[in-house]
């Protein structure tokens, strides 16, 4: 016995089309949405706990105002720049190798001609005269003075580079939290892109306006033996100028 074919009429198929295609940038923004509704209820609230998860910014509600339901518009193209972690935690390791090799050579130089170096500071504050091998002795421990603030500089700049790729990566990676992973043992990859939402904000003075305004994602991707890749986090929101 044949079974009956069942036909779906032309204007019944049209009529779920606006369904599909609903579900499909549900379903493409899903990600996207959880995070900004996150960062949104969180800001709103003034909940610093929940944010120091999500995000590096605040949507301020004294200054900004607050939103309660946001809309995706546009998720823009993925951006992705080099992460090299690894490359710059070995760098301040190195830095703090050659200002410890540095300090040692230093302190050598001046436990040898202590009583000399003592005469020269007292002469650079006018309380006496350099004069003889005193003169050899100012110069070498001048030039010491100049090459241990060079190398203090160096030590600094190299932590500072390391921290300023490293908490984002981490906050991606790690939650905030306690460090389950190392993220200076790993280069990598920054990713980032912008998403244009609506909404309404409810301003300061009481006032609700309809506002486009576009956040920033940005998340870690770690390389090593597994790909490890991080969460979305908030790191920009401003209002969209037209």
């Amino acid at each position: 016995m044949n079974r009956p074919r069942w036909r779906v009429p032309a204007f019944a198929f049209l009529a779920l089309i606006p369904g599909i295609l609903f579900l499909v940038v549900a379903c493409s923004g899903g990600a996207e949405q959880a995070i900004i509704t996150q960062f949104f209820n969180a800001s709103r609230l003034r909940d610093n706990t929940s944010l120091d998860n999500i995000a590096t910014v605040i949507f301020d509600p004294q200054t900004q105002g607050t939103v309660a339901t946001v809309s995706i518009q546009n998720i823009g193209p993925e951006q992705r720049k080099p992460l090299p972690l690894k490359s710059l935690a070995q760098a301040q390791e190195d830095a703090k190798a050659e200002d410890a090799a540095f300090t040692k050579r230093k302190d050598e130089y001046q436990n040898a001609n202590l009583d000399a170096i003592q005469r020269v500071v007292k002469a650079e504050r006018g309380e006496g005269k350099i004069s003889g091998k005193d003169v050899a002795i100012q110069s070498a421990w001048t030039k010491l003075r100049a090459e241990s603030a060079t190398m203090s500089r160096k030590v600094s700049d190299a932590r500072r580079a390391l921290r300023s790729e490293t908490q984002l990566a981490d906050l991606s990676v790690n939650g905030g939290g306690r460090a389950a992973i190392d993220v200076t043992k790993y280069d990598g990859e920054m990713a980032s892109k912008d998403v244009t939402v609506t909404a309404p904000v409810r301003l300061p003075t009481g006032e609700t306006v309809r506002k486009t305004l576009v956040l920033t994602l940005q998340r870690a991707i770690l390389k090593g033996d597994k790909e490890i890749t991080g969460r979305w986090i908030v790191t920009s929101a401003r209002e969209q100028k037209t």
